[in-house]
């Protein structure tokens, strides 16, 4: 399989998230709407939200997987996620981490199909455990310290509290 054709499968990825993290999601996040709710300063559409959550996820360094009977909620399949570069870093971080979950995505260019489905379970799985820790950590925000979601860099502020 050729880097096409993985890019390809990956895209088709549906990854959820949990419903514990919904309420908050669809507070800070917009569903194609143009202004933000009240003093909140919103991530973007739902996917982008999740975008950010798996950024500070993979900043944090650590994955938070689901528990096995966690109720989780589907997002859209990642080639409808904009924008284009935020969503091919993380890809490439994943691919990046591979090892770490059993793959060296170098290699998958001659696996069979059967290795690539099970690689792209591991894949979706990853990229959800780090959007769960992320979601975590913004939760924690969010009960503790709300007013700072009125910044339009909220984001920003949260990367740069994580790498101090």
């Amino acid at each position: 399989m050729n880097s096409a054709e993985l890019k390809n499968k990956i895209s088709d990825l549906r990854p959820n998230y949990s419903d514990k993290y919904r309420s908050m999601i669809e507070t800070i996040s917009n569903k194609q709407e143009k202004i933000g709710k009240g003093n909140i300063a919103q991530f973007g559409p739902y996917f982008q939200t999740f975008m950010y959550a798996c950024v500070i996820g993979l900043r944090l360094g650590k994955p938070k997987y689901f528990e096995s009977q966690e109720k989780t909620w589907e997002f859209a399949p990642l080639f409808r996620w904009k924008p284009e570069p935020i969503k091919d870093y993380l890809i490439m971080m994943l691919l990046n981490r591979s090892a770490d979950y059993g793959y060296n995505w170098i290699d998958l260019e001659n696996a069979d199909d059967e290795t690539i489905a099970k690689f792209l379970r591991a894949f979706v799985r990853e990229m959800e455990g780090y959007a769960n820790r992320g979601f975590e950590y913004i939760a924690e925000k969010w009960e503790k310290e709300r007013v700072m979601f009125s910044s339009p860099t909220v984001f920003i502020d949260i990367l740069k509290e994580i790498n101090k």
